[in-house]
């Protein structure tokens, strides 16, 4: 058998044979397996997912697309397929490429303004070199806002249109102009009435909310949905995780809504999140990482419990509050037995 020389070149794994001039019809075989065997185990791949899967007309939803199996950065993302539910004007926030480990990540921000169920095909990762790498295929329900009509309802929006020029532009100024004159006429005449000062009310400021403030008005609406009860245990469990993921990045400073529950650890440690509460929000993101992903099915008297748990977490004083508030149900009034006759009160 003659000499058989194989080359591997680090970038993609790719083998490059030697002539099959030189080679032996068992060494042309071997080495036809060896360059197929690289080129299954190294092919890259695309992921993406929606978080969450359930918005009103007018909300956002986060779309990440993971690319694994590649060294170097992939390049854009070709939404073309989504043109006719998301054009460019839809998508109104997108992040740059981030590796984590062996995956690159990016995600992006989009805007849904028409009520309906829509099955996405896949979207397209354009690659330096090769063909694009082509994602699954998702499903996005947008649902109409409670307590409002249809977005169909509603006036299209129409493009801004620059007016021509016209002197009604600039009746302030004239009637500025004319109310200073008449200022000067009362001033000249010395009115003996004094002028009363105007006092300007300006509107309260809204006080800033905190991230628990906003996490515990969310867990409430979550809480008044009650998603479980329609079989919809899984989009409960992904509000969730949302909640708190969402929570732990405005709180904390972390990236919390595109990282796993091993990486969120690892980051609280370098901030001020109490140490005694990270078991408790490990067991958490976990229990929510189940349903989500291994389609676990937890008893009822959970979905209630994981909420409890979640308030302590994002406001553990209020949370304790909110119990010593509660009123205590009154002891029932023992009525005496009628004997039949006049007793006094």
């Amino acid at each position: 058998m003659g000499k058989h020389l194989c080359f591997f070149s680090t970038e993609g794994f790719e083998v490059t044979p030697p002539r099959a001039s030189e080679m032996s019809p068992v060494g042309l075989l071997l080495a036809t397996c060896l360059l197929a065997t690289f080129h299954l185990s190294a092919q890259p791949k695309a992921f993406a997912s929606l978080k969450p899967e359930r918005i009103e007309t007018g909300d956002t939803t986060s779309l990440l697309v993971i690319v694994t199996g590649l060294n170097v950065e992939p390049k854009d993302v070709d939404f073309s397929p989504w043109a006719d539910v998301f054009p460019a004007s839809n998508i109104i926030g997108r992040s740059t490429w981030r590796r984590s480990g062996a995956q690159w990540m990016r995600r992006f921000t989009l805007i849904a303004f028409d009520s309906a169920m829509l099955d996405l095909p896949p979207l397209y990762v354009r690659l330096g070199v090769g063909k694009p790498l082509e994602t699954n295929k998702l499903t996005l329900n947008v649902f109409p806002t409670r307590g409002g009509r249809e977005i169909t309802d509603m006036a299209k929006i129409r493009d801004i249109r620059r007016e021509p020029a016209s002197w009604m532009d600039y009746w302030l100024w004239a009637a500025g102009g004319l109310a200073l004159l008449l200022l000067l006429y009362g001033w000249i005449r010395k009115d003996e009435r004094k002028s009363q000062p105007v006092v300007l009310q300006t509107a309260p400021v809204a006080p800033p909310v905190s991230a628990s403030e906003l996490a515990l008005h969310q867990l409430s609406q979550l809480q008044q949905k009650q998603l479980w009860k329609n079989g919809q245990a899984k989009e409960h469990y992904a509000e969730l995780s949302l909640i708190l993921r969402a929570y732990l990045e405005t709180r904390f400073g972390i990236a919390a809504l595109e990282s796993t529950t091993a990486e969120i650890q690892k980051m609280l440690t370098n901030t001020d999140f109490p140490p005694d509460l990270r078991p408790d929000l490990n067991e958490l993101l976990q229990r929510t990482d189940l349903v989500k992903y291994a389609q676990s099915e937890p008893p009822e008297a959970t979905h209630e419990a994981v909420l409890v748990k979640a308030r302590e977490l994002v406001a553990p004083g209020q949370a304790k509050m909110q119990e010593s508030k509660k009123p205590s149900s009154p002891k029932p009034i023992l009525k005496k037995p009628a004997s039949g006759k006049y007793e006094p009160l």
